[in-house]
């Protein structure tokens, strides 16, 4: 059997925190090692646990995310961060993807999530690929034009 997945989740919504932890303790080929409220928390959860992917909320507090990626990218460039955000079109995912963040994926707003998404981009980023949006793919294009 494979080892599992180890992650990191970040996120000052503690609903948000509850349910994702929940799903994600459902998967046997994950497993959640820490769960922060803000980005100091994941950075020093990240240097302690040594997670393969960190699941980062992009509008944290106390240590903003963009600061919080470039942080954990620089002490571990093995780490890969998946950035998410409930906020439309939010400027931030160009943003964290320019610091390091190996992927973006929305997140819900109306209170129901979209765990398949969110699972099948943990698992993605944590074999090594990027995950995009599709529009934050086109805004990125849009940024090298």
């Amino acid at each position: 059997m494979n080892k599992p997945i180890r992650i990191v989740i970040a996120d000052n919504n503690t609903d948000f925190l509850q349910r994702i932890n929940d799903f994600l303790d459902t998967q046997e080929d994950l497993k959640v090692v820490s769960v922060v409220r803000d980005g100091l928390g994941a950075v020093d959860a990240s240097k302690e646990t040594l997670p393969d992917v960190v699941l980062i909320d992009l509008h944290l507090p106390v240590l903003d995310s963009i600061k919080t990626i470039q942080a954990i990218v620089a002490q571990n460039e093995h780490m890969r961060v998946l950035g998410f955000s409930s906020v439309p079109d939010d400027r931030y995912a160009i943003e964290a993807i320019k610091a390091g963040a190996r992927g973006y994926v929305k997140k819900n707003g109306n209170g129901a999530l979209n765990y398949e998404e969110i699972l099948s981009a943990i698992r993605q980023v944590a074999n090594d690929e990027v995950v995009l949006d599709p529009a934050l793919a086109f805004h990125i294009l849009q940024e090298f034009s």
